[in-house]
């Protein structure tokens, strides 16, 4: 059983990263419009493309933390698999805390930017005129709870070293063949069934 605060995390990075998913929704019904209006009535709507930008800053800070929590995130492993079972184990936790590292390093840099923009009350030089601070603390949102979920991962798997170390393979390391077919079929049964 995972500990609470693994559910807790996923279940917060599945709505950040749905939440994610609507904006490119939303997008794409804006890119739509847009084009229809250029093309149809020689009319645009001014700033698409500066809100794509700022949805793609968004998807990515808020789908990191899923895509970790589903081993996701690509790996090098050709030889990986030929390595002991507790050598794997504790290169798994380093991983998550290199991870953890990194993430935390953004979160800084995303940080020390947004504190920048504020500071200055920078807008930008576009026909919308946004306030930058607003994108950005979307971005650093997402960035923080990415290194947030990284920092409880790794706890996690330096908690399981001590104790189980097998279990460490199944929850942070890289998914088998198997896995990702099982998860594949899985998918196409669902869809099919709709």
């Amino acid at each position: 059983m995972d500990p609470a605060i693994l559910r807790v995390t996923r279940k917060v990075a599945t709505m950040l990263a749905l939440g994610a998913g609507m904006a490119v929704a939303v997008l794409a019904l804006l890119i739509t419009v847009d084009i229809v209006g250029r093309d149809g009535f020689g009319v645009s709507l001014q700033g698409t493309d500066e809100l794509g930008g700022y949805v793609l800053a968004f998807v990515g800070s808020l789908g990191m933390a899923l895509t970790l929590l589903d081993r996701a995130h690509p790996r090098i492993d050709i030889f990986f698999r030929v390595f002991p079972a507790g050598l794997r184990a504790v290169l798994h936790v380093l991983a998550l805390a290199v991870m953890a590292g990194f993430a935390l390093f953004m979160t800084w840099q995303a940080l020390s930017e947004f504190r920048q923009t504020v500071r200055f009350g920078a807008i930008t030089n576009t026909p919308l005129q946004t306030p930058l601070w607003v994108p950005q603390i979307v971005w650093l949102a997402g960035t923080a709870f990415f290194a947030l979920t990284a920092c409880i991962l790794m706890v996690h798997g330096l908690l399981l070293l001590r104790r189980d170390r097998a279990r460490i393979e199944r929850l942070y390391g890289p998914p088998t063949v198997e896995e990702e077919v099982a998860s594949y079929t899985e998918t196409e049964t669902r869809y099919a069934g709709d």
